[in-house]
C-alpha cells in the first residue's frame, strides 16, 4: 500500500476528514502498477465498490503511462481528495511538469493532442484515452486536462494535470466526515501558500474575502465558499470542499499567466 506525503495538509489525516494527499511517481515502467496501487489504497479506504475500483484503476494506469511517456517522467505526481459539490465524489489526479499547451477539459476526440500538446500519432495512446474517456462517462464521473503547479518538492513548478473523477455511492459517502467549524480562511491560506499562492484576507460586513491576486478570489459567505469561473458565473462550495476550491485558484492562476481569461468579481445576485 503506497503512503501518503507528509505535508501540513496531510499528515495523520484521513480523506475522508479533508487530506489532500500526494505521492511521487516512479519515472520508469513502474508509473503504472505503482499509480493502481494508489487507486486501490485510496478506494479501498472509502469502501467502493470491487467493479469501480478496477476501473479507476485501469483509468489511473493509462494516465500514468501517459505521463511518464509524454510529460516530464521526472517530475510526476499522483493526488487524491474529496468534494461535495455538486454531489459527493473522489478526484485522482496525475500531474507532470511538461509545459501546458492546452486550451481546456479533454474528451475522446483529439484527447491526445490535448493532453501531450502534439499530433495524436500514437494509435494506441490514443485508443487508451478513449476507454479512459469510456471507464469515466460510465461512472458517473468526467475527466478532463488542465495546467496546474506540483505539490512535492523544495518549490512550485508549474505543468499539467489529468484527472477523473469516481461519484460515491450512497454507502461511501456515509463516511465523509460533516464540514467542521473552523477557520476556514486560514485553511484556503494554507492551501494556495505551498503552492506558491499569496493570499490577502479582507473582513468584510457581508463576507470575508481571500484574495490571490490577478483578480482571483474566494468569498466566504454565509457557511459557502463562492468564486467565478470564467463562463460558468459564481460556483459556491461547502466549506469542505477547500482544497477543490484552491485548485481551482491555482488552475486559474495559471490560465491567467498563459494568457487565459481572467474572472471577475462577482455579483451577488448571481448566487
Amino acid at each position: 500500500m503506497p503512503e501518503k506525503s507528509q505535508t501540513a495538509e496531510t499528515e495523520g489525516a484521513q480523506l475522508a476528514d479533508g487530506a489532500f494527499p500526494a505521492w511521487p511517481l516512479p519515472p520508469g515502467p513502474t508509473a503504472a502498477a505503482f499509480a493502481r496501487s494508489v487507486a486501490r489504497s485510496v478506494l479501498a479506504e472509502l469502501d467502493m465498490p470491487p467493479a469501480v475500483v478496477g476501473d479507476a484503476q485501469t483509468i489511473i494506469s493509462e494516465l500514468a503511462t501517459n505521463a511518464v511517456v509524454h510529460g516530464d517522467r521526472d517530475r510526476a505526481e499522483v493526488w487524491a481528495y474529496l468534494s461535495r459539490h455538486p454531489f459527493p465524489q473522489l478526484t485522482l489526479k496525475v500531474f507532470d511538469a511538461a509545459p501546458w499547451r492546452g486550451t481546456g477539459a479533454a474528451g475522446p476526440a483529439g484527447a491526445t493532442a490535448l493532453i501531450t500538446g502534439e499530433p495524436a500519432s500514437d494509435a494506441c495512446g490514443g485508443r487508451g484515452l478513449m476507454l479512459v474517456n469510456a471507464l469515466t462517462e460510465e461512472a458517473g464521473g468526467c475527466w478532463g486536462v488542465h495546467p496546474t503547479r506540483c505539490r512535492l518538492g523544495p518549490g512550485p513548478v508549474s505543468g499539467k494535470a489529468v484527472y477523473f473523477t469516481v461519484p460515491l455511492p450512497e454507502a461511501s459517502a456515509a463516511v465523509l466526515s460533516p464540514p467542521a467549524p473552523g477557520p476556514v480562511p486560514e485553511r484556503l491560506c494554507e492551501l494556495a501558500g505551498v503552492r506558491g499562492l499569496r493570499a490577502r484576507v479582507s473582513l468584510g460586513a457581508e463576507a470575508t474575502v481571500v484574495h490571490f491576486g490577478a483578480g482571483l478570489w474566494i468569498w466566504v459567505k454565509d457557511g459557502s465558499l463562492l468564486y467565478e469561473l470564467p463562463g460558468r458565473g459564481v460556483v459556491r462550495h461547502p466549506p469542505s470542499d477547500a482544497v477543490e476550491v484552491v485548485e481551482q485558484m491555482v488552475r486559474l492562476s495559471e490560465e491567467g499567466a498563459a494568457g487565459g481569461p481572467a474572472p471577475r468579481a462577482p455579483s451577488w445576485d448571481l448566487c
